[in-house]
């Protein structure tokens, strides 16, 4: 059915564009590819599915909808037909890579990382979780893990999944969190492109605790290596004790949530 319903409802967005020809171009998918979702014969990879929601301006699950419900849904929706859409978000992109480093400049930053920071509703503990900054489509994409413990033994985890650009002598991260989407984080770091264990900024956002609030905290980064185990690495990760052994000394004493006499801002350590 889902094959069905894709097809009829990619059928009724061609109605919006110039042609098939120039929706395949942009979406730069083989025309006998996009020929086959059009018939109901295959549904699309999940890569290929978020390239042709994209264009149209739409979420998967729409895409996805039956196609009595799709309709109504487009006709109370403007539909964004790719070129200008495109030429926007191209245009942003572009702009961003023009000034940030290029991605062999930024090779010093891939990898690994503990993401160490306190948030309000863990009652000042230092909270960590992994990050692994990497190469993807020529700009640099991140993955984060939070990994927290229970207090009934269980695991709760929770990804985020992110890009990563470096200009000013300052490395700026942007996340989404992955399965629900609510939560959005952004991270701005003082770093050098020489390579350090440590990278000091603040974190700005809402979290999965309080998607209504918006939080501020100071972020400290741990740079573990191009490549870990992984499986140790996540053991690492969780809840902790300010004054916990396990936390590096200069992370206890620069990851505190507070402002110094005399300052009016939050500023990074």
């Amino acid at each position: 059915m889902k094959h069905q319903n894709l097809g009829k409802n990619l059928r009724l967005l061609i109605g919006y564009s110039a042609s098939i020809t120039d929706v395949c171009n942009d979406i730069k998918i083989s025309r006998q590819q996009f020929t086959k979702y059009l018939s109901g014969r295959s549904l699309p990879r999940l890569r290929s599915l978020q390239m042709i929601c994209d264009y149209f301006g739409l979420e998967d699950w729409e895409l996805l909808l039956p196609h009595d419900e799709f309709r109504k849904l487009i006709t109370i929706r403007p539909i964004k037909t790719g070129q200008n859409n495109q030429s926007f978000s191209n245009k942003f992109i572009s702009e961003v890579q023009k000034k940030s480093q290029s991605i062999n400049d930024m090779g010093s930053f891939l990898g690994f990382y503990y993401n160490h920071f306190i948030v309000k509703a863990k009652k000042s503990m230092i909270q960590r979780s992994l990050i692994q900054l990497f190469e993807v489509d020529g700009l640099i994409g991140t993955r984060s893990i939070e990994r927290l413990v229970n207090i009934d033994g269980s695991s709760s985890v929770t990804k985020y999944d992110g890009i990563a650009y470096y200009s000013g002598h300052r490395l700026y991260i942007s996340e989404r969190e992955r399965w629900l989407g609510q939560t959005i984080w952004h991270t701005t770091l003082f770093a050098t492109l020489t390579r350090q264990q440590f990278f000091s900024g603040l974190g700005l956002g809402n979290t999965m605790e309080s998607v209504q609030d918006i939080s501020c905290y100071r972020s400290i980064f741990q740079f573990l290596g191009p490549s870990v185990n992984r499986y140790n690495a996540l053991k690492g990760c969780g809840i902790f004790d300010p004054t916990s052994p396990e936390i590096p000394l200069f992370i206890r004493q620069n990851i505190h949530n507070t402002i110094d006499a005399g300052e009016n801002a939050f500023v990074a350590a």
